[in-house]
């Protein structure tokens, strides 16, 4: 009888087993797509940002572009992969700004398209300083001409570029003021010809004395005419006519936030309390910082006037008014707002470290002509596929070069240490140094100095001059006096040199 109905029947089991595969699949299928619909982290394609479990208490992202893109942050660690996905709440003052919490980004490129460069230059400086960089770093295989926008206290025009008068438009209590004399004192200057070389008067001084003090009036309007002409763009970035922007590491690092939120980069500077990007090092300013601030308030200029009358430096009066409208300055959740990046030196008066060898250069301050012209041929040589052009890079370039063992009339600026005749007795020297012998003599002549720089494991460079001895821990290039000049008549001469092979060994941090 069972065989009968097995023999029947055969077909019963296969169907059981085919209709529980089919429910299986379709529960797997369910299950896939996790709670609320959400895509489990196993079936998130490259190219996607992920939420990682941080220590920080603020929600964190880190990007997850490929193998090859993860390798090659790794192979370069100033750039770190955590990135901050809105800026810390400033002040009560910003209390309708939008949520920290983010979900998840796609990161996005910043091309030269995205930015517009507000380049800041004066009448009495215009035709020294701005010329070399309408030929490098505002050349059209830079940036688009459009990009750009050249402002001044007086209206001038270089082939294609018109440069704006900011100024030009001031009010008339603003202009009663005893600083913005100079100002309305230049048409009087052109129409005299008084640039014209003649009479010993410099060629390129087309305007009157107090150029300085005139300068402050210049940021604020500045910024509002590039965010209400320029809508579009997603930052705004301020260099000076003595500065060189490292475009292409700035456009890298602008990456890592969003335009959209309000961030305030650059190099850290502070005056009566207010922190505030230094403007000769230059700084970014996102259209969501700009939103917050100018585009809140379109009188902006005018409600800040006495503030800008009362105070001396135009960065700083911008750090505030920023400030005011919960802009807060930074690129951090905490205090620690410095990063390497924007300097306010030229690179031979900087010093380098470990601290910064390896991270990426976004801009010098006190540059001439001729490093301008250093730079752009130093940036149109590197391949920015391998990484962006760090501390390291500009130094073997344009520093390594000039040190040397010893040199005679040079200055290279050592300060860690200073070991003098009245002071070596109680000149107490680093763990490193064994003994105190030739430490404390460091005084006495170039070679005790030099052996006793050489005692110190740390110690990169050393200085001597009359009976004293300077070491440092750092390197800086410094500058010399050269032969013909008249100060080697009324001085006795510095001498300077560098442990070059110690800096070879320096390797990144972090």
């Amino acid at each position: 009888m069972f065989r009968a109905f097995y023999r029947d029947n055969r077909m019963v089991p296969l169907g059981i087993m085919l209709l529980t595969f089919i429910i299986f699949v379709y529960h797997f299928e369910l299950d896939r797509q996790g709670p609320l619909g959400e895509i489990p982290a196993a079936a998130i394609p490259d190219k996607l940002v992920i939420d990682t479990p941080r220590t920080h208490s603020n929600p964190i992202v880190e990007i997850v572009d490929s193998v090859d893109e993860t390798a090659e942050q790794l192979s370069h660690p100033a750039i770190p992969s955590a990135i901050p996905s809105k800026p810390k709440a400033p002040s009560s003052s910003s209390s309708n700004s939008k949520s920290t919490s983010h979900s998840l980004h796609l990161p996005k490129a910043v091309t030269a398209d995205d930015v517009i460069l507000m380049f800041k230059t004066g009448a009495t400086v215009l035709w020294k300083r701005v010329p070399i960089h309408l030929a490098t770093s505002l050349s059209p295989n830079r940036i688009n001409h459009d990009n750009v926008l050249l402002y001044s206290d007086y209206p001038e025009t270089i082939g294609d570029w018109d440069i704006i008068d900011v100024l030009a438009n001031t009010s008339d209590s603003m202009r009663s003021s005893e600083n913005f004399k100079p100002y309305l004192q230049q048409e009087d200057y052109e129409s005299r010809q008084n640039y014209a070389e003649m009479s010993n008067v410099p060629g390129d001084a087309a305007g009157p004395a107090g150029g300085w003090k005139l300068d402050k009036y210049k940021f604020l309007p500045i910024v509002q005419h590039a965010g209400v002409n320029k809508p579009d763009a997603k930052w705004y970035i301020f260099m000076e006519d003595d500065s060189y922007i490292f475009l292409p590491n700035l456009l890298r690092h602008l990456e890592r936030f969003d335009y959209k939120d309000s961030w305030y980069l650059g190099s850290l500077a502070w005056i009566h309390g207010d922190y505030f990007a230094h403007g000769g090092s230059g700084f970014a300013l996102s259209r969501g910082a700009w939103e917050q601030s100018f585009g809140k308030d379109p009188k902006i200029v005018e409600k800040f006037q006495v503030f800008t009358e009362e105070h001396g430096c135009g960065d700083h009066i911008l750090g505030h008014v920023l400030k005011e409208y919960g802009v807060q300055f930074g690129e951090t959740y905490d205090e620690a707002r410095f990063r390497y990046g924007f300097n306010p030196e030229s690179h031979w008066s900087t010093w380098f470290e470990q601290a910064n060898w390896c991270s990426p250069v976004y801009s010098w301050h006190h540059t001439h002509g001729k490093d301008v012209a250093r730079f752009y041929n130093l940036e149109r040589s590197w391949d920015f596929e391998q990484g962006p052009l760090r501390f390291r890079d500009v130094f073997k370039a344009l520093v390594a070069p000039y040190l040397h063992s010893r040199v005679e009339w040079w200055d290279n600026w050592s300060s860690k240490y200073e070991i003098r005749s009245n002071n070596a007795k109680d000149a107490e020297p680093p763990s490193s140094v064994k003994g105190t012998d030739v430490w404390r003599s460091a005084w006495e002549s170039v070679d005790s100095c030099e052996a006793a720089c050489k005692s110190w494991a740390e110690c990169m460079q050393w200085s001597f001059y009359e009976d004293r001895c300077k070491m440092d821990s750092m390197v800086l290039l410094g500058s010399g006096i050269p032969e013909g000049d008249s100060r080697r008549q009324t001085t006795l001469p510095w001498v300077s040199g560098w442990l070059s092979e110690r800096v070879e060994n320096w390797e990144c941090q972090g």
